[in-house]
């Protein structure tokens, strides 16, 4: 029987269940694209839907090899709450949608005051907040507060666990809530801890033996740095997912950057995001095919149109800004759009420009970062993003760095890594992830197209600040 630990990482668009071997070898996953559920200017989805599609995905997973499952870890987005009664029945699904901005903002102000809230945090209570405030018949029902991933811990374990980096970056919550709520936010703990055990009625869901140890695991962006082995001054990971993040990892915060969330104790996680930027490929197929589920042969055929396509796009530019602009400038009227449509242009042109325009998107925060953090020597490109040759081709030119290429599960692998420091005993997490990191190949940049590259990154530059200008 072949050895395994399995992560569950729960993004924004996908579910990803995955097996890896102790040394990190990806074994094989098993993926489900989320269902998006909108009501006029709400936007939500089912997490009963989550935790079915775990069980299916699992259960795939694991009968399909003769695997001795070692263990469970968790990796998933930041921000979704779910809210559960006293027996865990969800009562709120996962929002994402403003409607509790005023609450949030609220918060915020409080912060200013000099009261420590993390972002995500804010997020969190900000959502219970506006429960208990429209939703009177909720408030004394309301028994657990869960982020997205840390939901499906609950229902794993039975235990109300997240990670510091989801929740309140650090061993304890603020007084952001008053004493009486405390108890419905979930217990920080270590990605490295041990939450608990697969109870009966979660193993017999999943397919495997109750009693199944489960690592509490982490945020997407921490896993995906700890997968990537991006941990030191001057490693770097790019996430091309739902959003194109880029991170890199400090011992202090410089002056002026923009800090993600900490990785305990000590280190501190700095980046920017791109907000939607992964997701503008899917949001073109979406458009081309809306009613085809399974849209891989769309995806190859686009990305053999578009590998025809010349260096930027014969002349079709691509803002990436689809829900507004975060970094390096905070724009959150900023409007996506093409510039320079011709009638000649295709889907070939259209996909390509996504690319081109995602990639100048990640130039732009990843200059920033430099600046903050000192110049990247190791560039590990993860996300399902990273699967497309042509964008991994397009980045490193773009960018004009070489570019490691890892796999579709470094998130997981980083959910992976935690779970093995947590059944060794002890915690030395950075060198597991050494270890366990796996680079299939690096992409060099071609000299020649960095420098036409170099030249249409002005030209974007010039008309993303132009397009500015209007939406502001």
């Amino acid at each position: 029987m072949k050895k395994a630990f399995i992560s569950i990482d729960l993004g924004t668009t996908r579910l990803k269940v995955t097996a890896f071997s102790p040394n990190g070898k990806l074994l094989r996953q098993v993926n489900k694209r989320h269902s998006q559920f909108n009501d006029g200017e709400k936007s939500w989805q089912d997490a009963n839907v989550w935790w079915s599609d775990v069980g299916k995905c699992c259960y795939e997973l694991v009968h399909s090899q003769d695997y001795r499952v070692l263990g469970l870890s968790l990796s998933g987005r930041g921000g979704a709450g779910v809210f559960l009664d006293g027996k865990g029945e969800v009562l709120a699904h996962p929002w994402s949608d403003n409607r509790h901005s005023e609450q949030h903002r609220q918060l915020i102000l409080w912060r200013e005051n000099g009261h420590f809230l993390p972002n995500y945090g804010a997020h969190l209570i900000a959502k219970l907040r506006w429960l208990n405030e429209t939703h009177p018949e909720y408030a004394n029902r309301i028994r657990y507060a869960c982020y997205a991933k840390d939901f499906l811990l609950f229902r794993l374990t039975g235990k109300h666990i997240t990670d510091w980096s989801s929740g309140p970056d650090r061993e304890y919550w603020d007084h952001a809530i008053p004493k009486d709520e405390r108890s419905k936010l979930p217990k920080p703990g270590l990605p490295w801890d041990l939450a608990g055990t697969l109870t009966r009625a979660a193993a017999k869901h999943l397919g495997l033996p109750a009693g199944t140890p489960v690592a509490v695991g982490a945020h997407d962006g921490v896993c995906a740095n700890v997968g990537a082995s991006a941990l030191e001054t001057g490693e770097f990971a790019i996430t091309l997912g739902t959003h194109a993040v880029t991170r890199t990892i400090t011992n202090e915060i410089p002056e002026g950057a923009y800090r993600f969330y900490g990785l305990p104790k000590n280190r501190h996680v700095i980046g920017g995001n791109a907000l939607m930027g992964g997701r503008s490929v899917d949001w073109l197929l979406d458009l081309i095919s809306p009613s085809q589920d399974d849209k891989t042969a769309l995806y190859n055929n686009m990305e053999k149109h578009a590998q025809a396509v010349p260096i930027a796009s014969q002349g079709l530019v691509f803002m990436p800004f689809l829900s507004g602009q975060v970094a390096p400038k905070k724009r959150p009227r900023a409007s996506g759009g093409f510039h320079g449509i011709r009638t000649f242009h295709g889907q070939g042109q259209l996909y390509r420009s996504i690319l081109e325009g995602v990639a100048y998107s990640i130039k732009d925060i990843f200059l920033q970062i430099e600046d903050w953090c000192g110049p990247a020597h190791y560039i590990c490109l993860t996300g399902g993003g990273s699967s497309s040759v042509l964008w991994q081709q397009i980045l490193a030119n773009i960018l004009n760095r070489p570019l490691e290429i890892s796999d579709a599960g470094v998130e997981g692998r980083g959910a992976a890594v935690f779970l093995s420091a947590a059944l060794s005993g002890h915690g030395n997490f950075a060198d597991v992830a050494r270890n366990m990191r796996q680079i299939s190949h690096t992409v060099l940049p071609k000299p020649d197209d960095s420098e036409a590259y170099d030249r249409e990154y002005k030209r974007w530059k010039t008309i993303s600040e132009q397009m500015a200008e209007m939406n502001d």
